[in-house]
């Protein structure tokens, strides 16, 4: 029964990883660090690949919850991004700062990198199961995805401005 929705659990499981990256903004109730001491333009970079991964997480839940074969090699990508992402601020290499990390910043890092693992094992579950599905990849382009995807290329546009300034102090 759960291997029949085993696509579904995937879904959730990125996009409570989305959000849970989401909480954890500079500037936020959780991310509380001074990185002032980095240039603008590399706390520019870093979020707007948290941004971009996190956005797109939401994007990838919905492909794998319409069973596009192509979704779970991104999820368990995704996942491996996260949890890289994680672990680097876990282990203090990147980012790093004078001020000490928050109980529950450790927390949400912690619970974030033990899901991403729980991903990565469920796609590579899911794509054993799905091995015989041939599925080939299309995309198709309208007036309605291009505007879409132009709002929410301003919306990450305005996250990134907000996190980069929040995070310089």
């Amino acid at each position: 029964m759960i291997l029949k929705k085993i696509h579904y659990i995937i879904s959730f499981l990125l996009v409570l990883l989305s959000i849970l990256l989401t909480i954890l903004v500079p500037g936020g109730p959780v991310e509380t660090r001074d990185f002032s001491h980095y240039s603008e333009t590399v706390l520019a970079l870093f979020n707007i690949f948290l941004t971009i991964l996190g956005l797109l997480s939401f994007i990838v839940a919905f492909l794998v919850a319409k069973r596009k074969k192509y979704s779970i090699v991104l999820s368990a990508l995704f996942a491996l991004l996260y949890i890289l992402v994680y672990l680097f601020d876990l282990l203090k290499i990147f980012p790093t700062s004078p001020v000490t990390m928050p109980s529950t910043l450790f927390l949400i890092e912690v619970i974030s990198t033990f899901i991403g693992f729980i991903l990565i094992y469920l796609c590579v579950k899911y794509n054993n199961l799905e091995a015989k599905n041939n599925e080939n990849i299309t995309i198709k382009f309208s007036f309605y995805k291009i505007v879409s995807t132009l709002i929410v290329l301003l919306f990450a546009i305005g996250i990134v401005i907000f996190a980069t300034k929040s995070a310089m102090g």
